[in-house]
């Protein structure tokens, strides 16, 4: 079930949002999209085709789950295996964003095997450009 914005609700009750529609129609605001729909669980997704290690045509599909209400990841990933287009390497990220502020806080990304500069790279793609930690912060508040 997709809505206007290309948002859908994904198996795992998640919004999985494309992170144009976060730059576009939210000015590059997780915590204003996150306002408008009511939803506190968002997986951004973002799909990438680029030159690695001399190859060209690699393409990647970058998914990032920012939850409040899950305690475990493997639901968001499962999804977004399901949702990964063909021929697209999956990578996937969690931002357990009820944990901010605290000690046990961190950001899991998947090991896809191409190096984790590649992958954190495209991971704090979507982080900078959807703003995910002034979300995290003003929603945690």
């Amino acid at each position: 079930m997709t809505d206007n914005d290309g948002a859908s609700a994904g198996m795992s009750g998640a919004h999985f949002v494309p992170l144009s529609t976060i730059t576009g129609l939210y000015k590059g605001s997780l915590e204003a999209y996150m306002r408008d729909t009511g939803c506190r669980d968002v997986v951004i997704t973002m799909q990438v085709t680029m030159e690695v290690a001399g190859s060209k045509g690699n393409r990647f599909f970058v998914a990032l789950g920012v939850t409040w209400n899950f305690d475990s990841s493997e639901p968001l990933a499962d999804a977004v295996a399901a949702d990964c287009p063909q021929a697209h390497k999956c990578l996937f990220g969690w931002v357990p964003a009820h944990r901010f502020g605290q000690d046990d806080f961190g950001i899991y990304i998947d090991d896809i095997g191409v190096g984790d500069t590649l992958q954190n790279g495209m991971v704090a793609e979507i982080i900078e450009q959807a703003a995910v930690e002034a979300a995290g912060m003003a929603l945690t508040a």
